[in-house]
Order: structure tokens, then C-alpha cells, then sequence
């Protein structure tokens, strides 16, 4: 791996080109030799590979062109943040595919009708503590959000089980649950949600919290660290 330097000409470099990979992590930007993951085609990504081939049909072959449309103005109102940190418009069949595969993977139903409020769901920042002798964690409550401004469906990842000493995790995280909050009918706290790994005293642990609203429209998904006890 080689560290780069960068300056007036082009301030930042992301993804890949031919052999090569641009990245960034703590200690600075760095290029590294691109390799070919391996595909163990396990249940989930079969799972999540089938739900977006269907939603991409879905999008040809049943929505009307009046609602492709709506899609299509959404998305052109609705910039998402890059890596380099830049907005950019994606189409409309990406952000079709985008909210609804969240919202059926935390155990909502598809929506065929886009958004007609143009702005990105929000970002949810919720109190959680974790049980290392039941391998589960624990949702209290959802930070600053109040389900009185709009009922919203949850998905919870975890990474891989770390040492203590980590104290940045990327990917890659796996499906916990997903929940359906509603205002006065279904409030925190979430209780016993069983993690897809098991975990020990000591580990370091990251949970990431994803959102979308009942219209479709995706928050920021937010990280976070726990040191298990």
C-alpha cells in the first residue's frame, strides 16, 4: 500500500481505476492494488440480489410512466451526499430501488409512488445498550427523534466483532432486525434483538442504524461504537 500526497491539481481520489484503488482512512489518503472479493453466495446476499433484480423489474415492467416520472422529479430534487462529500442527482430508477429496498428489508411494502416531499428522511441517532451473555442489544430510544413528527421504519446492522482498540469500523455489516416504529403504538424501548454475531466482554462493536420514512424517503444511516461489557 502506498501512501499519496495530494495537492492544487486534484484535491481528493476515490474508487478505482483498472488494477488500482483509491481510498482514504484515518492516516490519510492511500492507493492499493484492486482485488476480486471472493462470492460465497450466501443466503443473504442471494436474498438481497433477488429483491433488487425484482425492484428493477418491477420499475420496466409495473409502474406507470406518470410515477416513473414522479421518481424521476424526486431524484432531480433530491441530491445525495457522494464520498468525496459532493451532492449528486442519481436517477430515478436508483432512488426507486434505494427506498424501497430499505423499507422491504426492515419489513415495510413496496411503495410505487414517489415522495412528494423533496427532502431525504431523518437521521436517527438512537440509545442502545448491549447484552454480550445474550448475544442481543437493546433499542431505548431514538435520540432527538420524535415519532409524533412521522411514524418510520428501522434497519439494524452490526459489524464484526473488533478489538477494543479499534475505533473505526467501515464494512461490512450485517442484517440484525428491522422495526417498524410508530408514534404512541409501537415507542421504544425495542428489547432483546438478537445480533448476528456473537460478542464477548472486552470486543468493540459497531451498529448502524438506517431509516426510511412511510413516503420512502432514506436518512443518513448513522455508526455507532460500543465497547461490550
Amino acid at each position: 500500500m502506498a501512501l499519496i500526497k495530494l495537492g492544487g491539481l486534484v484535491a481528493e481520489v476515490r474508487g478505482s481505476m483498472g488494477g488500482t484503488v483509491f481510498a482514504r482512512n484515518r492516516g490519510g489518503a492511500y492507493i492499493r492494488n484492486r482485488s476480486v472479493p471472493i462470492n460465497p453466495a450466501s443466503v443473504r446476499q442471494v436474498e438481497v440480489r433477488a429483491l433488487l433484480a425484482d425492484l428493477t423489474n418491477k420499475w420496466t415492467t409495473l409502474l406507470t410512466d406518470t410515477q416513473r416520472e414522479a421518481w424521476e422529479l424526486y431524484a432531480q430534487n433530491v441530491p445525495l451526499i457522494n464520498v468525496l462529500g459532493e451532492a449528486r442527482n442519481v436517477s430515478g430508477i436508483n432512488m426507486y430501488v434505494r427506498s424501497n429496498s430499505l423499507l422491504i428489508d426492515a419489513g415495510g411494502t413496496r411503495l410505487d409512488d414517489a415522495p412528494t416531499e423533496f427532502t431525504v428522511g431523518p437521521t436517527i441517532t438512537p440509545t442502545m445498550t448491549i447484552d454480550s451473555a445474550a448475544d442481543t442489544f437493546d433499542v431505548t430510544d431514538l435520540g432527538t427523534y420524535n415519532l409524533a413528527d412521522g411514524d418510520v421504519y428501522l434497519l439494524f446492522s452490526s459489524g464484526r466483532p473488533v478489538q477494543q482498540g479499534v475505533n473505526f469500523y467501515k464494512a461490512p455489516f450485517r442484517k440484525a432486525v428491522g422495526i417498524f416504529a410508530q408514534d404512541t403504538t409501537n415507542e421504544p424501548p425495542y428489547a432483546g434483538n438478537a445480533l448476528p454475531y456473537p460478542v464477548a466482554a472486552g470486543q468493540a462493536l459497531f451498529l448502524r442504524c438506517a431509516c426510511v420514512t412511510t413516503d420512502g424517503r432514506v436518512g443518513v444511516p448513522t455508526i455507532q461504537r460500543f465497547l461490550v461489557t
